[in-house]
């Protein structure tokens, strides 16, 4: 929920900017924009305030790891040095800091108190494998479509390549693509695979099947069939296992929870959206934070 809630936050922060350049020779526009948002949506004027420097400190979505929630966010928009800010995202991954552990080091100053050469080998420590769960969220935002009616997955496959860099951004980071419609033969039978990508931080292969309509359990088999198929032929020894990622227009909650029994670990299901949230729908995640 949390992720969902930095994604909405980050959506709204793009609006707000967006309507400010918008209107930039108004100085006073963007202060309008807040005031009406805030009341609109029934939170504080200091909240929409913090969404709107979230997103001038983060205003490209795949630099947002899964790893950090938004009270981690609400401490890192208050440090204007991008190097420092940057400092504190690898040591909250890497030392699982809490939201308290994390206000507590950046008023010791523990920043300040490196010096650049131990600030720099903290850039080069690598960091620990991510966990599938942290990368893949429940809604995909998928509004750089136009909103239509998609006849088929290959039209919605498209329609997704047209516009691929804005796909890669809204997966998030260290996402990078081997294949679409990828062939693979299974009892002499040829079948093909929407997308095939690659996750460097868990690190595997993320196979992607795109459906227009309402998820079917029969979906969940053929994806579990198509992992099965990669983790015998096309897995290398220093690589997790295979994950499927079904990205859906509706889902049911039941019918992903009895189909998927067992298969959580390594199929995740999710929908896609093709425009923003409705107020309603963001004043839901907002008092729920």
């Amino acid at each position: 929920m949390d992720n969902l809630k930095v994604q909405t936050y980050w959506q709204i922060g793009e609006r707000i900017v967006r309507e400010e350049l918008l209107h930039k020779e108004r100085a006073d526009y963007g202060k309008r924009v807040v005031e009406k948002l805030a009341k609109d949506l029934d939170i504080s004027r200091r909240v929409i305030f913090e969404i709107y420097q979230f997103y001038r400190a983060y205003p490209i979505v795949r630099a947002l790891r899964a790893q950090l929630a938004w009270t981690h966010y609400r401490l890192l928009i208050r440090i204007s040095d991008e190097t420092e800010r940057r400092f504190y995202e690898v040591q909250i991954i890497r030392n699982s800091w809490s939201t308290r552990e994390l206000e507590k080091q950046i008023k010791s100053n523990l920043y300040q108190k490196l010096t650049p050469k131990k600030i720099e080998e903290t850039f080069k420590t690598k960091l620990p494998a991510v966990a599938p769960k942290e990368v893949f969220k429940d809604t995909y935002d998928f509004t750089f479509i136009e909103q239509q009616f998609h006849k088929s997955e290959s039209e919605l496959e498209k329609k997704i390549l047209d516009n691929f860099e804005k796909f890669l951004k809204e997966l998030g980071e260290d996402f990078s693509i081997l294949g679409r419609q990828v062939p693979i033969k299974i009892d002499n039978k040829m079948h093909h695979i929407d997308l095939v990508l690659y996750h460097r931080a868990i690190p595997c292969i993320v196979l992607v099947d795109l459906k227009i309509g309402k998820l079917d359990s029969r979906d969940i088999g053929q994806m579990n069939k198509y992992i099965g198929y990669y983790k015998r032929n096309k897995q290398y020894e220093h690589e997790r296992d295979t994950i499927g990622l079904i990205i859906c227009k509706e889902a049911g909650k039941e019918e992903v929870m009895y189909a998927l029994d067992g298969l959580e670990r390594k199929i995740f299901i999710a929908k896609y959206k093709v425009k923003l949230p409705s107020e309603e729908k963001i004043k839901k995640v907002i008092k729920k934070a």
